[in-house]
């Protein structure tokens, strides 16, 4: 039994890195990337609540919460990425390490699992008060981010280096000297593998000791698992030798044999396996000898958790950086928070982003990166375009394809590039031009949408640079290309972003005057040419 849940979990795992993989430009059409993402209740039941939006493509989450009414915690024992992780971590753990764990697992109180459900609260708490914390505990979220923004990086440099090797077969292979493998570079990075691997390493006090007591997706799987249909049952052959309490991963059993904790049960099957009376089965039919034990909060530590949610949320909303209300100015928001095309409005776009990375995993550019204050304490690991690292690719959208929660729409080419992230502005005391006289036109023949003009000016004897600002869509190339050293001379600020939750960006360009056309032969190696040729507005 053990052997067949290792394989459903390897299966699974490779489904999941497979999908994560595949998250890239291009993306085939129709292919679930985000799968996993959507398969998690916390992220469903969370970002329902904070959106005020029960979308059908959440319908996975609601799938796995009816699973549990049936079979209990399957999802977390079989099909979880994140526990498949952490079982494969302890696998890895030393016999030494083992003696330790078993030496103080006793230490660790049984009142801690109420821990999760407290947490689960306090994200509910905050999701009623419209403020998505979600990505603090979702362990889709966590792994997404950890797989996607740290073992992908270091896969992709390990790999790099192997190929490094082939130079010594040149002679005889010489298209080997040419191979290699793009860098990938992310921000909190350091971070996001600290914290994966506190969350692992807490294995030594407890076999999953974050599904045990952290997990708020496995509190809430608990709540719909609390008499499955089909659960564990112990018969009257049962000797009480007490083999499968010191056994169970997750401490579903008593100290009485018979007494099982259903809803901390992942239905791993050690305890049927190891069994010598053969006494333990799963099937839906009872015995009289079955007892059926629960874990919960009190009612008090429930309604504190909500109140610690909703004061949170609170505090977040009225910091200093908080998101602005549609309808409001926003002096106070960092001019280089520049969002990804098509995402939705700042406070809309909190509430659904669930910091998981896959838009920055699929970025091919790798201008998509997590940020860390910029958009205040709320805005956390959300994404960012850094245009000096790199730009923003026109014949590239993946970004809203892969998005789970709809926090970046799904649009197509036309429409993408008509959502206009910012505009650019030269930085005159650093212009080569401007500053020094020299000849420069670096920032005019990188654009993809000729928005930068070189006019005459009185005391140069070279013509400078101008932002158009209506051709400039801040796709950010200039600012990537600038050739001087330290901050660019030409910079995208968020000057002049539409940001529309619904409806067409098309439109909403006419309607502001704005023309976008890609140049033919743009250095943008993604450049579709123009994308104007397309007749983009609908026809009645």
């Amino acid at each position: 039994m053990k052997r067949f849940q290792r394989i459903i979990q390897t299966l699974s795992l490779g489904l999941f890195v497979l999908l994560l993989m595949l998250a890239a430009y291009p993306l085939s059409e129709g292919l679930p990337v985000d799968l996993f993402l959507r398969l998690d209740p916390s992220i469903v039941v969370g970002t329902v609540i904070a959106a005020r939006d029960a979308a059908l493509y959440f319908l996975p989450g609601l799938a796995v919460m009816v699973l549990c009414v049936l079979v209990g915690r399957i999802f977390c024992g079989h099909i979880c990425p994140m526990g498949t992780t952490l079982d494969f971590c302890e696998q890895s753990i030393s016999k030494k390490a083992r003696a330790f764990q078993r030496s103080i697992r006793l230490r660790v109180p049984t009142s801690f699992r109420t821990i999760k459900f407290l947490f689960l609260g306090l994200l509910i708490g905050s999701a009623m008060a419209g403020v998505s914390l979600i990505f603090l505990g979702s362990p889709l979220s966590l792994v997404t981010r950890f797989y996607g923004l740290v073992l992908y990086p270091l896969a992709l440099l390990i790999g790099d280096q192997a190929l490094s090797f082939t130079t010594f077969f040149s002679r005889l292979f010489p298209e080997t000297t040419y191979w290699s493998l793009p860098a990938k570079v992310f921000a909190t990075n350091v971070f996001v593998a600290f914290l994966f691997l506190s969350v692992a390493s807490s294995a030594l006090l407890q076999p999953r000791f974050w599904c045990r007591h952290l997990c708020p997706a496995g509190a809430l799987l608990a709540l719909f698992s609390r008499k499955p249909l089909i659960r564990r049952r112990v018969n009257e052959n049962c000797n009480q030798c007490g083999k499968c309490v010191r056994n169970c991963p997750t401490g579903a059993i008593d100290e009485d044999p018979t007494k099982t904790f259903h809803s901390e049960c992942i239905v791993c099957l050690k305890c049927k396996e190891i069994c010598p009376q053969g006494a333990i089965s799963f099937a839906a039919r009872s015995f009289s000898s079955e007892q059926t034990l629960s874990f919960s909060a009190s009612r008090r530590g429930v309604v504190l958790s909500l109140f610690a949610g909703l004061v949170s949320a609170g505090l977040l909303k009225t910091s200093v950086h908080r998101p602005r209300a549609p309808e409001k100015e926003r002096p106070l928001v960092d001019g280089d928070l520049i969002r990804p095309p098509g995402a939705l409005p700042e406070p809309d776009f909190l509430t659904r982003c669930v910091r998981c990375g896959e838009c920055m995993k699929a970025c091919p550019t790798n201008t998509l990166q997590p940020t860390w204050l910029k958009a205040g304490l709320e805005g956390i690991f959300s994404p960012v375009m850094l245009p000096r690292l790199a730009a923003c690719a026109v014949n590239c959208n993946v970004c809203g394809k892969v998005c789970p929660t709809g926090a970046i729409r799904d649009l197509s080419l036309v429409e993408k590039n008509h959502a206009k992230v910012g505009t650019a502005w030269i930085a005159r005391e650093y212009c080569l031009v401007w500053e020094q006289d020299k000849k420069c036109l670096v920032c005019d023949e990188v654009c993809p949408y000729n928005a930068v003009s070189f006019r005459p000016v009185p005391d140069r004897n070279n013509a400078a640079p101008f932002v158009v600002a209506n051709r400039c869509t801040g796709c950010g190339w200039c600012e990537s290309k600038c050739p001087v050293e330290g901050a660019s001379a030409i910079r995208v600020n968020i000057v002049g972003e539409v940001r529309l939750a619904e409806g067409s960006y098309v439109e909403k360009a006419q309607e502001y005057g704005f023309v976008f056309r890609a140049k033919d032969n743009s250095i943008d190696a993604l450049a579709p040419g123009t994308f104007d040729d397309l007749d983009p507005v609908p026809k009645d």
